[in-house]
């Protein structure tokens, strides 16, 4: 989870968009940094909560940890209509910010 509890939702914006076309939201610089990133059913906690724990399993066998300085982060992989007819849901990329243990 993000430091206060949840997710940051964040977009890729074009350089020309101003904040005055993402209203309600903040334009922010993304800092980046290294992140593993894993697949999930989009809305389904469980199916979050199982990626998750895989990831978990996946960092002990690693020379990372999770970067808890910065959050975590959901973007959606496909938001076509078609996509989801096919599968049946919609897909979540979820990224857990890493670095190199200390």
């Amino acid at each position: 989870m993000g430091k206060d509890g949840l997710y940051e939702w964040v977009w890729g914006i074009k350089d020309e968009v101003m904040e005055a076309d993402t209203a309600p939201y903040n334009i922010i610089e993304f800092e980046g940094g290294l992140y593993a990133v894993t697949v999930s059913v989009d809305g389904d906690g469980e199916s979050h909560n199982k990626v998750r724990a895989k990831m978990d399993k996946w960092l002990e066998t690693t020379n990372f940890v999770e970067d808890t300085s910065r959050l975590k982060a959901g973007h959606m992989i496909y938001v076509d209509d078609e996509i989801k007819a096919g599968l049946g849901y919609n897909q979540m990329n979820l990224y857990l910010p890493i670095k190199l243990k200390i």
